[in-house]
């Protein structure tokens, strides 16, 4: 049997109520559960969510804990969900978790109308060229800042190892060959969940909230990491970010899914495997 549980915050005081008290003849927004990829979440869900938001009397969140912080500046409410460990999160749904599942993490809220999550309109089509609807063109976007840590890097690092695509995943190997050399000038921290490598010479900062991370990212010079949540989290925070990539995703960054236009510097010149000199060279000429 799957299970999953929730919590509730109020994001207006940041404690957990004992009850939500709910007037239930006004207009109360239900969007989610969000369950897919992290990236998808922040250009195709929450930006869309913001948006829709003023038509409402209250609003309430239902995602991942830790993605409240992108919520917090219209949201009333956030239910924090967690999915089956054995599940896969890819675009805006998740492999391995039945379908009905998601709604069994919102049982016991009470709202009026619920927008389940979903794909608003941005699809890569075989021949590369992104079509976007309206909904997508017409998403709200803030630049995420934050300060909970108190600590600052000269780079991030997010070495992907998921399962799920794994043929984009850079070798351990290079991940550490690139590191070493970076630590003898720069101090280094790695970021993002325990999907992530974990590497020497650098500080772990791995599963920690939003929140935190982009504290961490207005402090840095710079993001590196092949095509990844974290790196799309980097454009909203307007932090510079180096990304590789197949070259199907370049106007993603550059342009689609970079509404503040964040200087971002994308090679796909040897798909998702570059050398690592290569990498090494580009991060020193932009550093």
């Amino acid at each position: 049997m799957i299970q999953g549980t929730t919590y509730r915050m109020n994001l207006r005081t940041g404690q957990q109520p004992h009850t939500v008290a709910i007037n239930t003849k006004e207009q109360t927004l239900l969007a989610g559960p969000w369950v897919g990829e992290f990236g998808w979440e922040l250009f195709c869900w929450q930006g869309y969510v913001r948006s829709i938001a003023p038509n409402y009397k209250r609003v309430i969140v239902a995602s991942r804990a830790g993605h409240e912080f992108m919520y917090e500046d219209f949201a009333d409410e956030f239910v924090s969900v967690v999915i089956p460990p054995n599940a896969q999160s890819d675009s805006w749904f998740t492999r391995g978790m039945p379908q009905n599942f998601a709604d069994t993490l919102i049982t016991g809220i009470k709202y009026d109308i619920r927008i389940p999550a979903k794909n608003i309109g941005f699809l890569m089509y075989a021949n590369g060229v992104p079509q976007k609807s309206t909904l997508f063109s017409t998403q709200k976007f803030i630049k995420f800042e934050s300060n909970t840590l108190d600590k600052s890097f000269d780079i991030l690092v997010h070495p992907r190892n998921r399962d799920l695509g794994a043929d984009r995943n850079w070798d351990k190997e290079k991940w550490q060959d690139l590191v070493n050399r970076l630590s003898k000038n720069f101090t280094i921290a790695t970021i993002g969940t325990n999907e992530a490598f974990e590497l020497d010479n650098t500080t772990d900062c791995r599963n920690v909230s939003v929140h935190d991370t982009v504290s961490l990212m207005n402090r840095t010079k710079l993001v590196v990491g092949q095509s990844s949540g974290p790196m799309h989290l980097a454009s909203l925070a307007m932090t510079p970010h180096l990304v590789w990539s197949s070259d199907h995703n370049n106007d993603r960054y550059k342009k689609y899914w970079n509404p503040f236009h964040t200087p971002v510097y994308f090679y796909s010149d040897f798909n998702w495997n570059p050398p690592v000199n290569f990498i090494y060279d580009k991060i020193i000429e932009v550093l």
